[in-house]
């Protein structure tokens, strides 16, 4: 398979493309200046022109299997993207594998990390997850833990929005999992500011992995257990996934037949939510956005994409869109 041939394949492929990744490992002195190409050529688009089938996703996840450090600058400007365009791409599965990625291409400077922490318009998920690729390099002794502490310190005020926002999620995990007992008193204050979702989690839970971070830093809590793990090997970490499983095509035929017979319920709940985005107010008058209240409820008697990037092995009956069930994100 050549390198054009590839390309294709990590584009268009309906699953997941075996073949061309195995063959992209096998060439990878010649498909990294290509991938590089790819990301860069992408990133010069003006954002109307991205609309279309990209291989990224992909890229993204041989580059972190390659510990391509030259691709780690790179890769940081690729997920300071905005929400939309990280979706389009990348899909809610990012937010698995987006900090095991940038730990393994991480090359000691930590400043590409802050700057998507720091950066309000990056889509906070992402935001979230830089946090734990901050814990897991220092916990790998690649950054100095004094340096990490200093930024988590400084984060606190220098966090924006200083309102209620995923991205404080991720700053409370980095501290706990780092045991910095002596940041404490800011994660306090930052749940009593409400800045912290309580529906997300609440202070007694921080506190518990908190003395976990202390008494085993770093540590597995069991098989399976990857969220301070370097990411792996692209086909066996992906085929795992239940959007590439032979059970999720299975589903997706299932819920075909299901949606068509019961087209009449399924029209009613479109007609419900009919031009309401994912950040938008949703519609049962809740104050949340509807991608983090309703939007997975609203999809019933339809093909539910939110089902699309859930691991084989966990609980797959959780809807799992971003913000709709927030323990998928802290079980990670």
């Amino acid at each position: 398979m050549d390198a054009q041939a590839i390309l294709h394949e990590l584009t268009h492929a309906a699953g997941l493309p075996r073949e061309a990744l195995k063959a992209a490992s096998a060439h990878r002195v010649e498909m990294l200046p290509i991938f590089i190409e790819e990301i860069e050529t992408y990133l010069a688009l003006e954002p109307g022109a991205r609309a279309k089938p990209t291989p990224l996703f992909f890229i993204f996840h041989l580059l972190g299997e390659w510990r391509e450090k030259a691709a780690y600058r790179l890769l940081a400007r690729l997920l300071r993207l905005p929400d939309p365009e990280i979706d389009r791409i990348f899909g809610d599965g990012i937010t698995s594998t987006s900090h095991r990625v940038m730990a393994a291409v991480f090359d000691g400077d930590p400043q590409p990390l802050y700057d998507i922490i720091l950066d309000p318009n990056a889509e906070e998920f992402i935001r979230a997850g830089m946090y734990k690729a901050l814990a897991m390099v220092t916990l790998r002794g690649e950054l100095d833990r004094a340096v990490a502490g200093r930024f988590l310190r400084d984060a606190f005020v220098e966090i924006r929005p200083q309102a209620e926002c995923y991205v404080w999620v991720g700053w409370q995990s980095a501290i706990a999992a780092l045991g910095m007992s002596d940041l404490k008193i800011l994660v306090k204050r930052a749940f009593d500011r409400g800045v912290i979702d309580s529906d997300v989690l609440g202070f007694d839970y921080f506190e518990k992995e908190l003395r976990r971070g202390i008494e085993h830093p770093g540590e597995a809590r069991g098989p399976g257990d990857h969220r301070y793990a370097l990411f792996g090997d692209t086909i066996d970490e992906l085929s795992g996934w239940y959007c590439f499983t032979e059970q999720y095509r299975d589903d997706q035929e299932r819920w075909r037949r299901q949606a068509e017979a019961n087209r009449d319920r399924s029209q009613s709940l479109d007609n419900t939510v009919k031009g309401v985005g994912r950040n938008d107010p949703c519609p049962c008058g809740s104050g949340r956005k509807f991608k983090k209240c309703c939007f997975a409820t609203a999809r019933v008697g339809s093909i539910a994409p939110e089902m699309a990037f859930a691991n084989q092995g966990q609980r797959l009956a959780r809807p799992l869109k971003r913000g709709i069930l927030m323990t998928y994100w802290l079980d990670q």
